[in-house]
């Protein structure tokens, strides 16, 4: 039997809805699931999936920033930065701490610079509304370094 013939006859017999459903939209992921989805992938070193986790007006902070950054662009630059910095840059992610839309990671940012060695406790503050992240603020010690634009 052709497959028009076998649609046909299941269109007929109700086995296939028609008009089509129209596609049931997803819920969004819960804001830990969104936070670990970002974390994960940072580990695989994708920067669009970690910007695509960012709502389109996000806004970023960090204590090397001069001032807070804003939008997927701006979270595309800031990861491409940091894997040109640190190749081999990993996250160990230690705690996360959930409370409604607001998700507290504790990690260690770990890699290499110039052959030696770093491991950076970092502290970052995420806000997660409607599947996406609309404020990232991380806490470190910089060193004392001059901010980054």
């Amino acid at each position: 039997m052709k497959l028009k013939t076998l649609i046909l006859a299941a269109l007929s017999a109700g086995a296939l809805p028609w008009p089509p459903m129209p596609a049931m939209a997803r819920p969004p992921m819960s804001p830990l699931a969104v936070v670990r989805a970002k974390f994960a992938a940072f580990q695989r070193r994708d920067i669009d999936a970690i910007a695509a986790y960012y709502a389109p007006d996000a806004k970023v902070t960090a204590s090397d920033f001069c001032h807070p950054r804003e939008g997927r662009a701006e979270v595309a630059r800031t990861y491409k930065g940091i894997f040109a910095a640190v190749p081999d840059a990993v996250d160990d992610v230690q705690d996360y701490i959930v409370q409604k839309d607001r998700v507290a990671v504790r990690f260690i940012f770990r890699g290499h610079i110039g052959g030696h060695a770093v491991a950076v406790p970092i502290a970052d503050f995420f806000t997660v509304r409607d599947g996406l992240i609309v404020r990232d603020d991380g806490v470190f010690d910089n060193g004392g370094r001059p901010c980054t634009p």
